[in-house]
């Protein structure tokens, strides 16, 4: 009997191995090709101590490891060398530091950083070298048009600069970051000031472009689309450049990670004529780190939008799911960086980015361990946000936002359009959604795909003016098989390369015709009701609306609804002449217009930046309508916040049920930096799903929940909820 069981389990298995194989060798393979996880694409909790020369001497290695202990920070981002070498660098072209005499400074973080379980990343800086160690090789480094060297005065002393393609940052380099990885067991290599900014003329250069474009380098007053050609050219020599480095780390392990800064989301100018760009991080770097201080360095500080953090974490989950977003902020800022920065706007700041799921880079620039700085009082501001996301890192690392709406990022219309303009558009917008608790995310033109797309109910194009005849294809395929549009201003007017179209590339889409004229309508002009619906609900007690900016003049194609039209200027002084001829208008502004199945909503001027810079709330009530038009009731999030708390729901790409939802709580003064917490009581928050389970992760108010919909007590900085929703 037994003998015969076997012989019939046995023919069984032959029987379904088949089928086996079949359905699960695919799955198999696919684990296979798949890379592994590393520790860098958790969400990171970095510490950075950029250290001066004289730290170097009496530098307390226990007390860092105990300071990153104490504030749950599990990575240390500290100076290698370049500009001055933290260990003895036995290469050419060293400049060791002086105060360290025989201390090796790096294998001794190192060691004491891996006994703690703490990764030690080395920053490096191939920026440029002082005079002595130029004049050993000057022509290992850039030059200008005349033959003379490349020198950035910014810098104390001045550097004498390498090109990407220059010896200096090509097989120095490369020896350079070997020794480094051989000798110190590092975790990873942080490449400080990768960018070089400048035209360069040296012979590699020369030759390149010469080869590449069959055209000597462009010199000032030479023709722009030959300066086009050459940032063409470049961006591939910066790419080689990075892909040189990466390898360069790679070769000691998967383990082992290579990144450098990613530059701001709206400074696209910089980027271009750089040739690094968040396309090239997305390719090269393990993980992101995006420059993001509470305000720049500047004669005239200037406070960033509370709200850029979780805009730029869902931009790069955009770009590349899987590599970890990082905000690289300071304890202390990065203008005047001795003393601490707003406190309170520091915590928000970080709050901000967690609701998006983002990790922490903390940057002391004064040389000290925070808690050994002349100023400690940001010491520790940061610890309840890192240990948040030490405590939810394996939920954290698989977020995704849940979106209603998408906004197209277009990297040609940037560097058409230039960084005011570009960013004026996006931050308008970003505003819009934050105040109105709309649920949103990004799609690049890289990345402008119909499966991307279907991530979306409505499309945002904020004046994307500059899109390529692909890119139009797919909008509209999009919007005829039931996508839902809404535009401003410029979009679709320019190819990729900034070319004018005769018409808008998706007129037919918009419902207008764009009639080859703007008009200046910055001062005393206004908008005229042309019919009543939807588009203009709550505006019953009004003839007229704000209009500011610039504003194309159109006609709107057959069909097509035209909501409100332009009326021309309407003279403030005298008030007895300031009477227009007529109230009719004959071009408009906002038109509806029904597209196969979908539907679009096209404004002619300047919405959503006038939205940042006026602020007038015509441009907000206008917006909101169209977005609840096209939404209809099916809306992912409804709440009664005001419009200083921010909502953001996240969906967990691990447990198909599991979603994160978190609020940041901006009540405070009339203006930057914030004053006081005003916290904010018995918020309600509606979800499209019901909820079968609640975990408060942060805050201090009571939670209460009953079918879709949670209640907040209270709400001071931020709350975060992870919900488990029914099947």
């Amino acid at each position: 009997m037994r003998k015969w069981r076997l012989h019939s389990l046995n023919l069984l298995f032959k029987a379904h191995r088949a089928l086996f194989f079949s359905l699960f060798t695919p799955l198999l393979l696919n684990a296979q090709q798949a890379p592994a996880l590393q520790w860098y694409h958790k969400p990171m909790r970095i510490l950075q101590t950029v250290m001066r020369q004289p730290d170097a001497a009496h530098y307390r290695v226990d007390s860092l490891v105990h300071y990153m202990k104490a504030v749950s920070a599990n990575t240390l981002v500290v100076n290698g060398g370049g500009i001055v070498d933290f260990f003895q660098n036995p290469l050419p072209m060293a400049r060791i530091n002086p105060f360290l005499g025989k201390r090796d400074l790096l294998a001794e973080i190192v060691e004491a950083c891996h006994l703690a379980g703490i990764k030690v990343i080395a920053r490096v800086d191939f920026r440029g070298v002082d005079k002595e160690r130029y004049d050993q090789n000057p022509d290992w480094f850039a030059r200008d048009e005349k033959g003379g060297p490349i020198i950035l005065n910014y810098t104390t002393p001045p550097l004498y600069a390498p090109c990407y393609n220059s010896p200096y940052r090509t097989e120095h380099a490369v020896r350079y970051i070997e020794h480094l990885m051989a000798h110190y067991h590092l975790d990873g290599i942080w490449h400080n000031s990768v960018n070089f900014h400048h035209t360069c003329h040296c012979d590699r250069c020369q030759a390149g472009f010469k080869s590449g474009a069959g055209k000597e380098i462009p010199i000032a007053g030479s023709p722009q689309q030959d300066w086009e050609e050459y940032y063409r050219w470049n961006e591939g020599v910066a790419s080689r450049q990075l892909a040189l480095m990466r390898g360069t780390v790679k070769k000691y392990g998967e383990d082992k990670t290579y990144a450098a800064e990613v530059f701001d989301l709206y400074k696209i100018e910089q980027q271009k004529h750089t040739g690094i760009s968040l396309y090239s991080a997305a390719e090269h770097f393990d993980f992101f780190v995006i420059v993001a201080f509470v305000a720049d360095n500047t004669a005239k500080v200037e406070y960033k939008d509370i709200w850029y953090p979780a805009a730029i974490i869902k931009f790069l989950k955009a770009l590349e799911p899987h590599k970890a977003p990082v905000i690289l902020f300071g304890g202390n800022g990065t203008e005047h960086r001795y003393i601490y920065d707003p406190p309170l706007d520091s915590r928000l700041w970080l709050w901000e980015a967690a609701a998006a799921g983002g990790g922490f880079w903390n940057c002391y620039f004064n040389g000290y361990t925070p808690a050994n700085a002349p100023d400690r009082r940001n010491a520790y501001l940061a610890t309840d946000a890192y240990r948040y996301i030490r405590d939810h890192e394996d939920f954290l690392q698989n977020l995704k936002p849940v979106t209603d709406i998408g906004i197209l990022y277009s990297k040609p219309s940037g560097e058409f359009l230039g960084d005011e303009a570009f960013s004026a558009s996006l931050r308008g917008m970003q505003r819009f959604f934050a105040e109105n608790h709309l649920q949103y995310g990004f799609v690049s033109d890289k990345g402008l795909t119909p499966e991307a797309l279907r991530d979306f109910k409505i499309l945002f194009l904020p004046n994307i003016a500059a899109l390529s005849n692909e890119h139009i294809q797919s909008i509209r395929d999009w919007v005829e098989q039931g996508g839902k549009l809404i535009s401003t201003f410029q979009s679709s007017l320019f190819d990729d390369h900034g070319a004018e179209r005769t018409d808008f590339g998706l007129s037919d889409v918009l419902g207008v015709r764009y009639l080859h004229q703007s008009v200046n309508t910055e001062m005393d002009c206004y908008q005229k009701i042309l019919v009543r619906n939807e588009l203009v609900k709550g505006m019953e007690k009004t003839e007229l609306l704000h209009n500011g900016g610039t504003t194309l003049l159109i006609q709107s194609l057959e069909g097509a609804e035209a909501i409100t039209g332009y009326l021309p200027k309407i003279n403030n002084q005298p008030p007895e002449f300031a009477y227009p001829d007529s109230w009719e208008s004959n071009h408009p502004i906002v038109v509806r217009n029904r597209f196969g199945r979908g539907e679009s909503i096209y404004f002619a001027n300047e919405i959503d930046k006038l939205n940042l810079t006026i602020g007038h709330p015509d441009y907000n009530h206008l917006l909101a309508n169209a977005v609840h038009y096209l939404l209809g009731p099916d809306r992912v999030l409804k709440t009664d916040a005001p419009a200083s708390v921010q909502v953001y729901l996240n969906k967990s790409e691990e447990g198909l049920n599991t979603f994160q939802l978190s609020l940041v709580n901006t009540s405070s003064s009339s203006q930057r930096p914030f004053r006081d917490l005003i916290p904010v009581r018995e918020i309600r928050v509606d979800l499209p799903f019901q909820i079968n389970s609640l975990e408060k992760w942060y805050g201090t108010g009571k939670i209460k929940f009953k079918k879709n919909s949670i209640r907040i007590s209270q709400l001071e900085e931020f709350v975060s909820l992870k919900i488990e929703a029914g099947r």
